[in-house]
């Protein structure tokens, strides 16, 4: 037996809990929210297995291939696993996702410890309004990572994961009491200016979005309190506003200009730079390379107050970029000993000067 014969088990199980975390959603809640997180669990466990089953240990110094078939081992707890998704696969969960899911954890550690299901109606009501709230926003990063960056790893479940999908939507009828109540403030702040749009989590018209451009914001649902990274630019084909949520990849719906990280780096550098660009021949002052998510050429400094910097990549921020001493190439992160370690785009002198000895 091998990897590629486990790797269905491990999936089929996850799908498994989270059909019962939705049946158990109304009289059970207690126990939606314990086998919620199960397979959320059992899902990161299954993207680690596609990369090497030895990940899925907690200890890799412990990992034998027999006992894990056994099922004789520890698994990866949910901090584990963002690591090694991030470190070892190259493949990091989302900062907001990763949040969500903690507080799944979370959750699920009170429900098995204190939680039990003799409560009055009306507060076993807001509990399901809250395990709502909390499976709506995790299932949205999880549902993104399942069918966008990790596709090829589980495109084999693709139809069964949309039919989980459509059904973890019906939750979003136990939140309408949660919209009736913010209403009021939604229409004070879009009469100030503000804009809302449908929450991809929710559904409802609850997210608030800034109309600003070049400015890195959080655009928060005010019924489920899904955050997502925002950034909106004027799109350099047609030169509508063109958002971009969590990456640096989308298009513009003007005029279907598609967009990758390093398009979205070009779009924030001013003017000015561009010009040098044209004239230079390539010349392109200003990008940067992430140390987080190894992106090259994927950082700029943004177009609002302050001296920050995002990555068009994996939208992380950085409060200033600093010059590999080997190859003087921008970096976010240290680069106290890139002279002799290097940074993401050379090995430094160390290596070099292994290669001239050989």
């Amino acid at each position: 037996m091998n990897r590629v014969n486990l790797l269905p088990e491990v999936v089929e199980n996850a799908m498994d809990f989270l059909r019962q975390s939705i049946r158990e959603f109304k009289t059970q809640p207690k126990y939606s929210v314990i086998h919620f997180h199960a397979a959320v669990e059992l899902f990161l466990k299954a993207r680690l297995m596609a990369e090497h089953w030895s990940l899925v240990v907690s200890n890799p110094k412990e990992a034998d291939w027999d006992e894990f078939v056994a099922g004789d081992f520890r698994s990866v707890s949910l901090e584990e696993a963002a690591v090694k998704l991030k470190k070892v696969v190259r493949s990091g969960l989302p900062e907001h996702g990763l949040q969500a899911f903690r507080r799944v954890t979370k959750h699920r550690n009170r429900m098995v410890h204190f939680f039990h299901e003799g409560v009055p109606g009306d507060k076993k009501e807001g509990l399901r309004r809250a395990i709502a709230k909390e499976q709506l926003t995790a299932w949205y990063y999880l549902h993104r990572l399942l069918t966008s960056e990790w596709s090829d790893v589980f495109t084999a479940w693709s139809g069964k994961l949309e039919k989980i999908n459509r059904k973890l939507r019906r939750l979003h009828d136990f939140l309408q009491v949660v919209f009736d109540q913010v209403r009021p403030e939604i229409e004070r702040r879009c009469a100030g200016g503000s804009a809302f749009k449908d929450c991809p989590s929710c559904g409802f018209v609850s997210q608030e979005h800034s109309s600003e451009i070049g400015r890195l914001y959080k655009a928060e649902c005010l019924v489920c309190g899904l955050a997502d990274k925002c950034l909106t630019i004027e799109c350099t084909k047609c030169g509508a506003p063109t958002r971009f949520v969590n990456e640096g990849i989308g298009e513009c719906v003007s005029c279907g200009r598609s967009f990758e990280p390093e398009a979205v780096v070009r779009a924030l550098i001013d003017s000015g730079a561009a010009c040098v660009d044209e004239l230079d021949e390539g010349y392109w002052p200003d990008p940067g390379n992430c140390d987080s998510c190894n992106g090259f050429h994927s950082v700029a400094r943004l177009n609002d107050e302050g001296d920050r910097y995002i990555c068009t990549s994996c939208f992380g921020e950085f409060d200033s970029v600093e010059s590999c001493e080997w190859c003087n190439e921008l970096n976010t992160g240290d680069m106290a000993d890139s002279f002799w370690a290097g940074c993401n785009s050379c090995d430094g002198w160390a290596a070099w000067n292994l290669g001239r000895g050989a």
